[in-house]
């Protein structure tokens, strides 16, 4: 008869290895037998219903290099066999043994609690602690560049925003479980240094949080692969997809690796060779096609006549009559502003750079127009400084603004580089506009601005 199998999800930590005997128990009774251990997953075959009482337990000298059924691991199963427990799973230092509950309790293997202790304390400190700290590590390259200028980008990018929904439903079970492994492995200290069995842990309260932390890191991937998908569907620039696939590919190639290890019989000096070698090799690829593909990019596309029914400022708008030798139209757009798009055209007689944003809340909107004041003050503060002169960067008053259609804004008039930007905010309507030109009047483009802003 073919074997039926029950996979589920498991994210417990070093400290819940004891639970697991009475939940690996409580399995066997309803008819399920532990039969593999993975990294986040157990598999569980039908059997008979039975009670049996199960050994969880560590063997830390195997190391992430070493192939998991070497010498070491068959000494440490046979001394378990030979004291009267069954061999059922094992996953590299994790080993699962079981024996009839009917039976005499078999020998057991530690009868020292302080170097049970110190086995546990290893374990976490080696593959537990780091590998908990790590998101917080990611969490702080990743974002916190992200949130610069009161961090109003992120409405900007689908990426951002589903990204940072992740990152919310993932760190409440995230914090619950790396407090928990803080504070265990201070007391599992205590039981080393006194001698005592490890700290109980609470059965019933592991399940509910181990629950947590799991559904907090599948939301986290849902989060992820929605934002990526409407990116990608949006136009997302090749360096950015790249930047996406860059790290998926070393994903698959560490699970290439883990596999390589675990089912070839190598010594662990070649283990390290081919990882190393691999990373390397993959490093230098990835790393050429990001290069290529920012090079080969095209930074200015034709795409004459593909405003379709968007606003823009264009140059004969402003004055100029010659038609336009190039333009060029990018439509972005996220949840929280759903209308981004900047459209540029020139020619020889000059040139215009318009940019709309209009997002679904005034809020966000102000946020944005705060974020590009200090853009611009940061900017043309180093322009002075690189080129000597000064370029007047005017704060417009609320007549002022009004005279371009707006409710407030800052204007930058370069009258030496015959170059004006402006920054407008009208109501949920932002206006980033950059105008070069000889013989453009300010009422011209004034009237034109105040055009694209009332409609």
């Amino acid at each position: 008869m073919k074997n039926k199998y029950l996979r589920q999800v498991y994210t417990g930590t070093i400290g819940d290895m004891k639970n697991m005997e009475l939940y690996f128990a409580e399995m066997a009774q309803q008819g399920w037998m532990i039969d593999k251990i993975g990294a986040f997953s157990h598999r569980y075959r039908r059997v008979e219903p039975c009670k049996k009482r199960f050994f969880v337990d560590f063997l830390p000298q195997i190391t992430a290099f070493d192939y998991p059924e070497n010498e070491d691991a068959q000494d440490y199963r046979r001394i378990c066999e030979e004291s009267g427990w069954t061999f059922v799973a094992a996953s590299k230092q994790l080993h699962i043994f079981c024996a009839d509950e009917f039976t005499p309790p078999p020998t057991p293997i530690h009868t020292d609690n302080r170097i049970q202790a110190q086995i546990y304390m290893k374990m976490c400190r080696k593959y537990e602690i780091f590998s908990l700290l790590f998101p917080l590590i990611m969490l702080g390259v990743i974002i916190f560049p992200q949130l610069s200028y009161n961090g109003m980008e992120i409405f900007l990018s689908n990426l951002l925003i589903f990204q940072m929904a992740g990152w919310f439903f993932f760190l409440i079970g995230y914090a619950w479980t790396l407090g928990f492994v803080l504070t265990w492995y201070w007391q599992v200290r205590k039981s080393a240094k006194n001698g005592l069995p490890l700290p109980t842990v609470n059965y019933r309260l592991s399940q509910i949080r181990r629950k947590v932390f799991a559904a907090g890191g599948i939301a986290f991937a849902l989060c992820l692969f929605t934002g990526i998908v409407l990116e990608v569907i949006g136009g997302m620039p090749i360096g950015f997809v790249l930047f996406i696939v860059m790290p998926l590919t070393m994903l698959g190639a560490g699970l290439w690796i883990r596999r390589q290890i675990d089912t070839k019989r190598r010594g662990r000096k070649a283990n390290i060779i081919m990882t190393v070698t691999v990373i390397a090799l993959l490093t230098i690829i990835l790393n050429g096609a990001l290069i290529f593909g920012v090079i080969s990019r095209v930074p200015y596309h034709d795409m004459s006549g593909s405003l379709g029914n968007r606003t823009a400022i264009t140059l004969k708008s402003v004055g100029i009559s010659a038609e336009p030798e190039h333009t060029n139209l990018r439509v972005r757009g996220s949840a929280f502003v759903p209308i981004h798009y900047s459209y540029w055209e020139m020619n020889r007689q000059g040139n215009v750079h318009t940019e709309i944003y209009r997002s679904v809340n005034g809020s966000i909107t102000r946020g944005l127009y705060n974020r590009f004041v200090r853009e611009l003050e940061d900017g043309y503060a180093g322009f002075m400084h690189r080129n000597g002169y000064d370029v007047e960067l005017t704060y417009l008053t609320t007549e002022e603004a009004a005279l371009w259609g707006a409710d407030k804004g800052v204007a930058a008039f370069d009258t030496i580089g015959n170059t004006t930007e402006l920054l407008l905010l009208n109501g949920r309507t932002l206006l980033r506009l950059s105008v070069h030109g000889e013989g453009i009047s300010k009422e011209t483009l004034a009237q034109a601005v105040r055009g694209l802003l009332n409609e």
